[in-house]
């Protein structure tokens, strides 16, 4: 099966995270390339981040990379403080971003995000955009009237929904009561939610299969369906903790047809990103 990469970063240094060394350092971009040709990733996904002195140029860096590798594509960081003029979305459009990239992750953060002016959503509208957003729970249940006001921006809710460690034995029903403003969304078209970050969920991080993930996962894909989920290895990051064949063969998600599979694993992704789906037959590197 081939895949579609829905989250990955790729930084100049490497990721590493603030007082830690990074784990491929100047040949993360190498470790990747390998990685996808070893697995079969056709495209991906690069999420713009210029936080914490990672790398303050980021988005110049992944749009760089993108201009030789055909598999790429990237959204461009963006702070929720930020108030984005129309003039600043055409310019990163103009670049060659797909969309934009933006860390709401609490409700101070979701609010400024809805402080945004209206031309600036009608310019990300008009190009279809697409918007990688980080948010908690308690930024979510304040965003809902922004995903309805701009329905032809597609939104990609990162990592699950970020619902913080479950501890295994969680009942269904305090999962589901932790990701409610999540599922609350799932009757807006144009929300999806990346399969990805579970180690996020476990305490410790590398306790594969992550087991406190199953109700979550099985909430999410009942809520929203196949057809709005999409898998991400979030590399590098989740290395830290896990293998990349580990981001991938989940056993929660082995229920799935295989249309179903192909839809969360690949079909998704190239349907959002739709300039790579017109052109796709072939274009992999």
């Amino acid at each position: 099966m081939r895949l579609a990469d829905a989250h990955i970063h790729l930084f100049r240094h490497g990721y590493r995270r603030v007082g830690l060394p990074s784990l491929f350092g100047d040949s993360e971009l190498a470790a990747y390339e390998a990685l996808r040709q070893v697995h079969g990733v056709e495209l991906a996904l690069a999420i713009g981040y210029e936080a914490e002195g990672i790398d303050p140029d980021n988005n110049a860096y992944i749009r760089k990379l993108s201009e030789t590798r055909t598999w790429l594509r990237t959204l461009a960081f963006v702070v929720p403080s930020a108030q984005p003029s129309q003039d600043l979305i055409d310019r990163l459009f103009a670049e060659g971003h797909s969309g934009l990239a933006v860390y709401a992750i609490d409700r101070s953060q979701a609010q400024d995000l809805l402080l945004w002016p209206r031309e600036a959503w009608q310019a990300l509208e008009a190009r279809r955009a697409v918007i990688s957003l980080n948010a908690r729970p308690e930024a979510l249940s304040l965003l809902k009237p922004l995903f309805v006001a701009y329905d032809g921006v597609a939104f990609l809710i990162s990592h699950l929904g970020l619902p913080g460690t479950i501890v295994i034995g969680t009942s269904s029903e305090a999962v589901q009561e932790r990701l409610k403003p999540l599922l609350e969304l799932a009757s807006l078209t144009n929300v999806h939610v990346k399969l990805s970050g579970f180690y996020a969920t476990s305490e410790p991080p590398h306790d594969y299969p992550h087991g406190g993930a199953h109700h979550a996962v099985r909430a999410i894909t009942d809520s929203f369906g196949p057809e709005r989920c999409l898998w991400a290895s979030d590399f590098a990051p989740a290395l830290e903790f896990v293998s990349f064949p580990q981001t991938i063969h989940w056993p929660g998600l082995d229920k799935y047809s295989d249309a179903e599979r192909h839809a969360i694993f690949s079909g998704n992704l190239c349907r959002l990103l739709s300039d790579f789906c017109t052109t796709a037959p072939g274009r992999a590197e």
